[in-house]
């Protein structure tokens, strides 16, 4: 079951974790959270690298980051 006010989130890794629009939420659940891996993966082949964070109500927390499509330390 999900996490009341709780989702993923995909960004460019460069900007502001804590502001800017959101594009797209993705629902917190199995289904949602590798659905934004993948959509991050995919954007950091050739964009800058992505960042995929969990957005809840204590705040947002990264948890994972891509760059150049494969999975980085951040």
């Amino acid at each position: 079951m999900a996490r009341a006010g709780s989702a993923y989130v995909v960004r460019d890794d460069e900007a502001d974790t804590a502001a800017g629009n959101v594009d797209k939420l993705y629902p917190y659940t199995l289904k949602g959270l590798t659905d934004a891996l993948e959509e991050a993966r995919y954007r950091s082949y050739a964009g800058p690298p992505q960042v995929v964070l969990v957005l809840g109500e204590s705040g947002v927390k990264p948890i994972r980051r891509y760059e150049k499509g494969r999975e980085t330390r951040g």
